[in-house]
């Protein structure tokens, strides 16, 4: 459920106060509802419409901005239908992308990854292509929250996300997955020219600088797990995260600031019953006259 902010009634405009009173016992009514369902069912969705008189678009999504209510739509009807299906067809838009991505750093979140990281895998498995998978995490990232403060991390946060950005190819996917942790997902790439574009990421990102008040500039770095899938079925999608996860926590381990690939089992067995044994090898190779 959205969360409703209380503001004082300074930040509200005079003639809009009335409605903020009623948004407040709306919003009391909310979270009574939010509490008496908290064991039950969670689906169900519906559209609540309240009809305001002499309240302009503009004058709502002040309110809305104040109360966080960005997801509540606003339509007038003063307006043709045609401005207005324009407007309905935008907001919705609007809250799709919000859905799928982060509202932070603007990359995509967990959600939209893991469904793009499904497709992918039905994509490849269909062409016998690849794709590799790269969990990445900011180093010491707690201490730079503690040290300078939040608002500082979301500096950092963003400017990681601003680097993958411009590093990641069109049809390369870039998420935030929560907290200091992030993911990139790479179509058509080896893990070996995979490990290399993140460690061309890694340079890049160690050489900002991020100022925050009262503190010196300074910089971070980050540590990444590759892993890659090819279309012979011989990983799954968890088994490619575990395997990921698994090469983020060697690269942890071994110092952080840098990039490790999973060890992976060979992607076909060899056929033993043509290969040469010990004993052929010495009867071809002694030598008879």
């Amino acid at each position: 459920m959205q969360k409703i902010k209380t503001y004082g009634s300074r930040d509200i405009p005079e003639d809009l106060r009335p409605l903020s009173c009623e948004l407040d016992s709306l919003r009391d009514l909310l979270l009574q509802l939010a509490r008496e369902r908290t064991d039950g069912p969670k689906d169900g969705l519906i559209a609540v419409t309240r009809m305001l008189s002499g309240v302009t678009v503009e004058q709502w999504n002040d309110v809305a901005k104040l109360y966080g209510l960005q997801e509540w739509l606003a339509l007038s009807l003063d307006e043709s239908a045609c401005l207005n299906l324009n407007n309905l067809l935008n907001a919705l838009e609007d809250l799709a992308h919000q859905s799928e991505h982060d509202p932070l750093t603007g990359l995509e979140n967990r959600r939209a990854f893991n469904r793009k990281m499904q497709m992918e895998a039905e994509r490849v498995e269909r062409s016998n292509s690849t794709v590799s998978l790269v969990i990445i995490d900011i180093d010491n990232f707690k201490n730079v929250n503690d040290t300078y403060g939040h608002p500082c991390g979301d500096e950092v946060l963003c400017g990681l996300a601003d680097v993958l950005i411009e590093a990641k190819r069109v049809y390369d996917v870039a998420a935030r997955l929560g907290g200091e942790e992030f993911a990139l997902l790479l179509p058509g790439a080896s893990a070996l020219k995979t490990k290399s574009m993140v460690e061309r990421v890694l340079q890049q990102f160690s050489e900002q600088k991020f100022g925050c008040e009262n503190h010196e500039p300074f910089s971070c770095t980050f540590s990444a797990g590759v892993a890659c899938m090819n279309g012979r079925g011989s990983t799954s999608i968890t088994q490619l995260m575990e395997l990921a996860d698994k090469a983020l926590y060697e690269a942890k381990t071994s110092g952080k600031n840098c990039v490790h690939v999973a060890r992976q089992k060979p992607d076909f067995e060899y056929d033993r019953s043509t290969m040469v044994h010990s004993n052929e090898k010495q009867f071809l190779f002694s030598g008879t006259d």
